[in-house]
């Protein structure tokens, strides 16, 4: 894991005005420099200064940052997450009315969990697949994940069940440090590490796959996520585009 940051940040951040360490985390903190450059955020169109970046393509959720911290709203649960980077004070400054008493998380998180199978394709697009604490593979078709818990990397929700420990439980003696649930409560755990994932609710099919940018914000990956959703509305809109002359030529 030190080392995929590592490799990762000096590859995609190579220019900025700060380092990070193995973690991620900022090695020496200055209170001058801003820590969420655009080179770091979620690209929804054009991104203006601290303004909300309201997604292009999903209708359900906006990211806004600040120079130490980011907050996400999902605007279809209501719920609101405070993103503060790692090696900065714990003092956000400047935090808006709406984002007061919201569950702040120390980013990147380094490990995460699931009791759906919706957010499981949105962080492999990401390389977090290894990053698994426990999932329930009841229905998840991915055969890295399937392998991840078979090899006992990630733990199981049907180890959980059979060991006498909860789901929620279980979560915690994970270490799982982020737990995506829908808003029908699918995994909650009811403690602060839950968060309300609802790509499939969206109304588009571009919009479901921006949700990814969502996602990356807790790992600090908006650069991967603005790839992945770059390549996938390429495609898209290839076939989008070969249906419609199919159909002007009337086949």
């Amino acid at each position: 894991l030190d080392s995929h940051w590592a490799v990762t940040h000096r590859r995609l951040f190579a220019g900025l005005a700060f380092e990070l360490d193995g973690h991620g985390c900022i090695s020496n903190y200055n209170k001058s420099i801003e820590y969420y450059p655009g080179e770091r955020r979620a690209i929804f169109g054009v991104v203006d200064g601290f303004a909300p970046a309201v997604a292009t393509f999903a209708t359900d959720f906006e990211i806004e940052y600040r120079k130490t911290y980011k907050i996400l709203r999902n605007l279809l649960s209501h719920d609101v997450y405070v993103l503060r980077q790692c090696g900065t004070p714990a003092e956000l400054q400047d935090l808006p009315a709406y984002a007061v008493g919201a569950t702040v998380f120390e980013v990147p998180v380094s490990s995460w969990s699931t009791g759906g199978t919706i957010a499981v394709s949105y962080l492999e697009e990401l390389g977090l697949g290894p990053q698994a604490a426990i999932v329930d593979p009841t229905w998840v078709t991915s055969p890295c994940v399937q392998k991840l818990v078979g090899c006992g990397v990630a733990a199981s929700w049907d180890q959980a069940t059979t060991s006498g420990h909860s789901w929620s439980e279980q979560v915690a003696r994970s270490g799982s440090q982020l737990n995506l649930i829908d808003r029908f409560g699918t995994g909650s755990t009811g403690t602060a590490v839950d968060v309300t994932f609802d790509a499939s609710s969206d109304q588009s099919m571009l919009g479901r796959a921006e949700w990814v940018k969502f996602a990356a914000a807790f790992f600090n990956k908006e650069a991967e996520a603005n790839l992945v959703f770059k390549r996938t509305a390429a495609r898209f809109d290839a076939v989008a585009a070969a249906v419609a002359a199919a159909r002007a030529r009337g086949a």
